[in-house]
């Protein structure tokens, strides 16, 4: 789900909230650091995408946001902000040269430096595993 987060409207902050979870508090936040990336620049992307990004010629930056139950890709087009919502279930990341983040068909790529937001991706990976063992039942399918 796509949504243009730019103006702050409470349906789309329901619909953010009830997929991946609230935004952590300002303590939950010290102790989970890092729950957010540092901008990255965005290199490719699909479909989805296109309507925000296709008619732009700048360079477009993103970066990803913590949830309980998921991420946030957040990204800015000249003074617009779109979230990309992905909950665990649905999420791949490939970390090589860029970053890639799949999700139901769609993705978007990143260029990123070797060290760049290691911890972040390190913590990604590690919640979206506990959230996939927590919702495997004993004969390894996913609980509904």
């Amino acid at each position: 789900m796509l949504f243009d987060t730019s103006v702050n409207d409470k349906e789309i902050k329901f619909k953010i909230n009830k997929e991946v979870g609230k935004p952590f508090s300002f303590f939950e936040s010290i102790k989970r650091a890092p729950i957010g990336s540092s901008r990255m620049e965005v290199i490719a992307y699909s479909k989805l995408f296109n309507g925000v990004m296709a008619w732009n010629k700048q360079a477009i930056f993103g970066n990803i946001a913590l949830r309980p139950h998921g991420i946030l890709v957040i990204i800015s087009v000249r003074l617009s902000n779109y979230s990309w919502v992905i909950p665990y279930r649905n999420l791949s990341i490939f970390h090589t040269e860029t970053l890639t983040i799949h999700s139901q068909g769609e993705f978007i790529r990143f260029k990123v430096s070797p060290s760049q937001n290691k911890k972040i991706i390190q913590r990604i990976i590690s919640e979206k595993n506990a959230h996939t063992q927590q919702n495997m039942d004993y004969h390894g399918g996913v609980r509904s």
